[in-house]
């Protein structure tokens, strides 16, 4: 029952925001649409941020981390755009209320893990704090071509850019294995 009432949410929380900013909507109007009361909304999230956590986090955990870096990134695209394609709107209103800054810090949480111990395996006996830097600087690329791709509402072919962001990334992992640790 907890899972289908914390998806119901969700689930509202994108509707709403597909109509208004994410500034605009309450958690009211979140327990109106759903059809639930208060207690329980609280019960399952703290506010309406850590809804829009779950949603980043929902796409996050569909990292394929069997698969090679670049491959698990593009994958990982994907599976963003397709989801974001189903929500455009909501999409679009979450963007531009959190921008690139916000994106990142919600997207981070499920997105450095899985990138860095990638990175380390790739790089064995990289020096951790560039492999850390690494991460940072996939994480700023990875969920700007994101936003970037949102904003230009459906302009973008998320499939090519996928491609080139396993490539980018493949030269990355090469250049870290490939170079002597680097201080």
């Amino acid at each position: 029952m907890t899972s289908f009432t914390k998806k119901a949410i969700i689930e509202s929380f994108l509707h709403l925001a597909a109509k208004k900013p994410l500034e605009k909507i309450t958690v009211r109007d979140i327990v109106d649409h759903c059809g639930i009361n208060r207690n329980t909304f609280y019960y399952h999230f703290q506010d309406i941020y850590a809804v829009l956590e779950a949603v980043c986090l929902g796409g996050t955990s569909k990292i394929n981390a069997e698969l090679p870096l670049g491959q698990m990134l593009q994958h990982l695209f994907g599976v963003l755009t397709e989801y974001a394609a189903r929500y455009p709107k909501a999409m679009q209103h979450i963007a531009a209320s959190i921008g690139q800054s916000g994106a990142e810090r919600y997207f981070a949480k499920g997105f450095d893990g899985p990138v860095f111990e990638k990175l380390k395996e790739s790089a064995p006996g990289q020096n951790h704090e560039v492999c850390r830097t690494a991460t940072v600087f996939l994480r700023h690329a990875f969920i700007g071509l994101f936003v970037d791709w949102i904003n230009a509402n459906g302009k973008i072919d998320g499939v090519r850019l996928g491609e080139r962001i396993a490539t980018l990334t493949d030269g990355i992992c090469d250049a870290l294995c490939h170079e002597k640790a680097i201080r």
